[in-house]
């Protein structure tokens, strides 16, 4: 199989989870558009591809997999999904299975653009969302940020297209510029409106205005198979680094089977298959919303595999039809999980983890 995104946070520990698999013995490759020392470390071999914005992508991508005999491509990065989901007739017809959540470009793009996922949510799923409206210049964005309540109310703005937390603000008025200087690092998301408006200018690409939701963040992992979902894994995010969890734990609280009932509920919506990442963020009054879905792995599906359901091994098995869907998870709630670094060295093309 190919794993492509070999440079993504979430790529080691996602080969670990398919190296772990009790029930295949396989053959991994990895692709990404930069070379990387990890990337050749955990798997066969590791190929540079065209970066994913280029057309070429697609085309590159599926000439290695006809070459190297692979039977399932599985993407892990956001990117990867538009242009792998253009080409799902040229992979079958290579009977090679790209994972990827939904095969009509008109949906993906629905999950992949923040606003039109809002909308697709709200109208056609009938879904609760945070309160939202978009810009694409200086004075329809401050109209809607005053329109939300600012600068009394915090604010939060994101692009349309981005992941990573590429874009992602909270506005905020009531910022303390001394507490920012001596004490958040430079990459920090609190701004002000006029802050932004100095960067980006008079007109860019769209924005999406939201409320800002205060309370706790959820990541929830969901296993699912054309709109029938069978595992929903909460972990609460308690520590964030650059937009990627650091600290979580596997979560059945209170607000469990909300979440599970709107889970389920934006799988069979979309039509959605193999794994989904969705995150929510509780409201002033405690009700989790949503605020985007990740259609890939995620950087801690980790926590799920260890949490007892290995998400990339089940996975494979769904590629391959040979998935139990019978399948009932025995999760180990109230697990934690805590990143830490890890070093890697190469010399004389030997690499080795630091022990």
């Amino acid at each position: 199989m190919l794993v492509t995104g070999s440079t993504a946070p979430g790529f080691v520990s996602i080969v670990k989870a398919l190296k772990s698999s009790k029930k295949y013995n396989l053959q991994i490759f990895a692709s990404d558009y930069r070379k990387s020392i990890s990337s050749h470390h955990y798997v066969e071999e590791s190929y540079v591809l065209p970066d994913n914005r280029s057309r070429e992508f697609a085309g590159a991508m599926l000439d290695l997999c006809v070459e190297l005999g692979i039977d399932v491509v599985l993407p892990i990065r956001t990117d990867d999904q538009f242009p792998l989901c253009k080409s799902y007739g040229a992979f079958k017809k290579e009977g090679i299975e790209p994972t990827i959540v939904v095969t009509s470009p008109q949906l993906m793009d629905a999950i992949l653009n923040k606003r039109a996922l809002m909308e697709y949510t709200k109208e056609i799923i009938k879904i609760d969302t945070p309160r939202f409206s978009n810009a694409s210049n200086s004075e329809e964005l401050q109209e809607a940020v005053y329109e939300l309540g600012y600068p009394q109310k915090r604010v939060v703005i994101k692009p349309g297209y981005s992941n990573g937390s590429r874009g992602f603000r909270i506005l905020d008025e009531n910022l303390d510029p001394r507490h920012l200087f001596f004490e958040e690092k430079p990459t920090g998301i609190h701004s002000t409106l006029n802050r932004v408006l100095e960067d980006i200018g008079d007109t860019f690409p769209e924005l999406v205005v939201m409320e800002y939701l205060p309370g706790n963040e959820y990541t929830i992992d969901v296993l699912c198979r054309k709109g029938e979902t069978f595992a929903v894994l909460p972990r609460l995010r308690t520590r964030m680094t650059g937009g990627i969890t650091t600290k979580g734990v596997l979560t059945k609280d209170s607000n469990f089977d909300f979440i599970d009932t709107i889970s389920r509920k934006l799988i069979e919506g979309f039509g959605m298959s193999y794994n989904v990442g969705i995150q929510m963020k509780e409201s002033d009054e405690g009700t989790p919303l949503l605020l985007e879905i990740n259609p890939r792995l995620q950087g801690t599906t980790v926590l799920s595999v260890e949490g007892g359901v290995n998400i990339p091994e089940l996975v494979v098995m769904m590629a391959l039809r040979e998935f139990d869907y019978d399948f009932q998870p025995e999760i180990k709630w109230g697990l934690e999980m805590e990143r830490v670094w890890l070093e890697l060295f190469k010399y004389e093309g030997r690499i080795w983890e630091y022990e």
